[in-house]
């Protein structure tokens, strides 16, 4: 919700399937794909949890667009992260754009390893980047009295 007049009371929710997500290294082969699914099954526990989610709790605008502290739920843990997002205001849409960062050891996630003799390691720091589009909803058409 993009609100003009009132920016700092503008928010966003953005909810992913865990189960959805994929390990994006090319090309994709036979052990990328064991990768993707000791991931969902033993990093992010996709069984019991089943949505990552980010919900924001401030923003402040900023020249370019917003400065967010976003509430990221991870694994069954919340944390707040802090997150710059570049907005382009249209006619009838918000495009937004944004990065931010996390250790997995906050959310209480052990980095995987493995792979061929434990070749795959993925560091502890893993980068989140978000490419959003928001339409302004249709306004219902005015109700006429009998």
């Amino acid at each position: 919700m993009y609100y003009p007049k009132v920016p700092s009371s503008s928010h966003v929710q953005i909810v992913v399937e865990a189960d959805s997500l994929e390990v994006l290294t090319p090309p994709d082969t036979a052990e990328i794909r064991k990768v993707t699914a000791a991931m969902r099954t033993d990093i992010l526990h996709t069984d019991r949890y089943h949505e990552i989610r980010l919900v924001a709790k401030e923003v402040a605008p900023t020249a370019h667009g917003f400065h967010m502290i976003g509430a990221l739920t991870l694994v069954g843990q919340t944390r707040d992260v802090p997150i710059d997002v570049s907005v382009e205001l249209g006619i009838d849409t918000v495009r937004a754009a944004g990065t931010f960062g996390i250790k997995q050891t906050d959310f209480g996630i052990k980095p995987f390893t493995g792979g061929p003799a434990g070749t795959v390691k993925v560091a502890d720091r893993v980068t989140f980047n978000i490419h959003a589009v928001a339409v302004r909803a249709a306004t219902p058409p005015a109700k006429v009295g009998r």
